[in-house]
């Protein structure tokens, strides 16, 4: 594939904000691009939000089978199902499709495809007041329950790649009887515990324990609209700063430094071209409730606890003036938990923290020289990561 075609798509996809149709045949014109299809599916959450999913599909297979089980793919905080179609060598998605599976590319509300409401419009300050909390709850359930009633199945598998684990667990121990729903967990990169930050997340700490009044001040007007709102900048593409769409053009050296300092330095990244091609849709918007979530676990200790809305209304909430911690323990669906080494958005302590809080957790990988964005773009998937999950999955059939 041609890093004109890849570029032009995604570009084009993304040239304005509102047009979803657009918006959607960057999915479909690069599924189709490499042999597959991608239909989208409109999913209406119980609270108004609608969100469009992809589903992947392709005609004769390779090494397909008759047993269709679905698997539901889920994308980071910024992105949206976009992220897995950078790439057609090994490209996860594409090849559970190839062994069979009925795949379902999630997307989460605040995303560029999770835009629509029933009766709120996106530039009100109620359709932002959100965290990934309601992902969990209502986002994530709502998209299990459209799979799984569009296929006529009980159960199904599901892929998470890090804010998406965040809404899984937290679907899953607020909402334990959807683990009888999912047959297993696959776990990228899980964001969750933040007790040993580092990177962008350890410098916010540090300006937060250096301003505490900032910090007090934020929690204090925390419901207001100065948090109910959409993160400022949060879609406006990486391609200002990094000149992913000129021809032939040598990859900016600040695009390597932001991916270093954001994800981890010396990691196994992919070509140039593919992370040019992921600043052209990174970021793809978001709450400022959601970002200021995992901000409030890094600056108070670590946990992974429910959004502190201030005393008062914790209080009212969770009748204690500290939000309570999510109870993992309610996991119970077999899950298997990558990790990588290099990686500084979640870093491997906290990932490895995940794997020692879900009591489910029936296999633990440590991935060198992997950083957060190595699970779409990395070097070496197919042998690190993809054949294990493949496997992983298959053995449940």
């Amino acid at each position: 594939m041609s890093a004109q075609f890849l570029t032009l798509t995604i570009t084009a996809a993304c040239c304005s904000y509102a047009m979803a149709s657009l918006q959607s045949s960057a999915v479909e014109k690069l599924a189709a691009f490499y042999g597959y299809r991608a239909d989208s599916h409109d999913v209406v959450t119980t609270d108004g939000y609608i969100l469009t999913m992809h589903r992947l599909s392709k005609p004769q297979a390779h090494n397909s089978s008759s047993h269709n089980t679905p698997v539901l793919v889920g994308h980071a905080l910024l992105t949206s199902s976009e992220v897995w179609m950078f790439r057609e060598d090994e490209n996860l998605p594409l090849q559970l499709v190839d062994h069979g599976f009925d795949v379902w590319l999630a997307n989460f509300r605040g995303s560029h495809y999770g835009v629509k409401h029933k009766t709120l419009s996106p530039k009100s300050h109620e359709f932002w007041d959100f965290s990934w909390h309601e992902n969990g709850i209502l986002d994530q359930a709502a998209m299990i329950d459209y799979v799984l009633n569009a296929t006529g199945r009980a159960r199904l598998f599901a892929l998470s790649f890090s804010m998406s684990c965040s809404a899984t667990m937290v679907l899953l121990s607020e909402r334990p009887e959807y683990n009888a729903k999912i047959i297993a967990n696959v776990f990228f990169g899980p964001a969750g515990f933040f007790k040993n930050p580092a990177g962008l997340h350890r410098m916010a700490k540090v300006v937060m324990e250096t301003f505490p009044a900032f910090t007090n001040r934020l929690k204090d007007v925390t419901g207001e609209h100065a948090i109910n709102d959409k993160m400022p900048f949060s879609d406006v593409s990486l391609t200002t700063i990094c000149p992913a769409t000129k021809r032939n053009a040598i990859f900016a050296p600040v695009c390597r430094m932001l991916s270093d300092f954001f994800a981890g330095k010396n990691s196994y990244l992919g070509s140039d071209k593919l992370l040019r091609a992921l600043t052209i849709r990174f970021p793809s918007g978001a709450s400022i409730r959601q970002c200021a979530h995992f901000a409030q676990s890094i600056e108070r200790d670590g946990e992974f606890r429910k959004y502190d809305f201030g005393r008062a209304r914790n209080v009212e909430l969770y009748g204690s003036p500290d939000p309570p911690s999510y109870n993992l323990k309610a996991i119970t669906s077999p899950t298997l938990i990558f990790c990588g080494l290099a990686d500084v958005t979640v870093s491997f302590m906290d990932c490895s923290a995940v794997s020692k809080a879900v009591h489910s957790t029936v296999a633990f990988y440590e991935i060198p020289q992997y950083n957060h964005f190595s699970f779409i773009i990395g070097n070496g998937l197919e042998e690190r990561v993809n054949k294990k999950v493949i496997a992983f999955f298959l053995s449940f059939l």
